[in-house]
C-alpha cells in the first residue's frame, strides 16, 4: 500500500504518540471522527467548528483508562475536493488531540483517507485502499503499532466504518449518535 493512499498524522500533531510504537499486540479502540467523535457539520475542518459530539470526552477517557489504544479512522475527502487542505485537517486534527488530553485520553494515531469518487484534485480519485468502507486504515494503524485486530474495535456512525471494522476482523459497533459515553459503557462490560 502506498503511501499516498495511507497518510497518517504525523507526531507532532498527536504529541503523545512520539517514541516507539507498542511492542506486543494489544487491541485497540478504533473510532470514526464525524459524527462519532465530533459532530458532523459537513466537511468540518475549522477548529472553530470544534464540538464533541455527547458524551465522547467520557467515553475516550474511559477507553484510555481500560487500557486500550485510542486510534481515529477518518474519510476526509473534502481533501480530494478541494474544499479545504491537508494542512487545515492537521490542524483540526491537533486540537482533536489537545482537547483528548485535556479531557483525560490520549489519541494515539490519527489515519485519514483524502480521496473521494468525485475528487477534482488529481491522484485523489477514488478507487483507493482506505477510503472506508475499505480497511486500509485500520490495517496500516494494526501493523505500524502492532494492534490485535480480533480483540479490537470500531466504533463508527455509517454503514460504512463498520464495514471497514468487519473487513479489518474487528468487533464493530454502530453508534447512533445519541449519547458516546453510554455505548462506551456497554462495549467495556462486554469486551473487559
Amino acid at each position: 500500500m502506498s503511501i499516498d493512499c495511507f497518510p497518517i498524522v504525523r507526531p507532532h500533531f498527536c504529541r503523545h504518540s512520539r517514541g516507539k510504537a507498542m511492542v506486543s499486540p494489544k487491541p485497540a479502540i478504533f473510532l470514526d471522527r464525524d459524527g462519532t467523535l465530533v459532530r458532523d457539520r459537513g466537511y468540518t475542518y475549522r477548529i472553530e467548528d470544534f464540538a464533541w459530539v455527547t458524551g465522547a470526552p467520557e467515553a475516550i477517557r474511559k477507553f484510555h483508562e481500560a487500557g486500550f489504544a485510542i486510534f481515529v479512522v477518518t474519510n476526509q475527502g473534502g481533501i480530494g475536493l478541494g474544499m479545504f487542505t491537508e494542512q487545515d485537517m492537521h490542524r483540526f486534527h491537533s486540537h482533536l488531540c489537545i482537547e483528548a488530553e485535556k479531557n483525560g485520553a490520549r489519541i494515539t494515531d490519527i489515519a485519514f483517507c483524502m480521496h473521494h469518487p468525485n475528487a477534482i484534485i488529481p491522484g485523489h480519485q477514488t478507487p483507493c485502499a482506505c477510503r472506508k468502507p475499505k480497511p486500509g486504515m485500520i490495517l496500516g494503524l494494526a501493523s505500524k503499532w502492532q494492534i490485535d485486530l480480533e480483540q479490537s474495535i470500531l466504533i463508527g456512525d455509517k454503514q460504512s466504518d463498520v464495514d471497514a471494522g468487519v473487513a479489518a476482523g474487528c468487533h464493530t459497533y454502530r453508534f447512533d449518535g445519541d449519547d458516546l459515553d453510554a455505548l462506551a459503557r456497554k462495549v467495556l462490560s462486554i469486551h473487559c
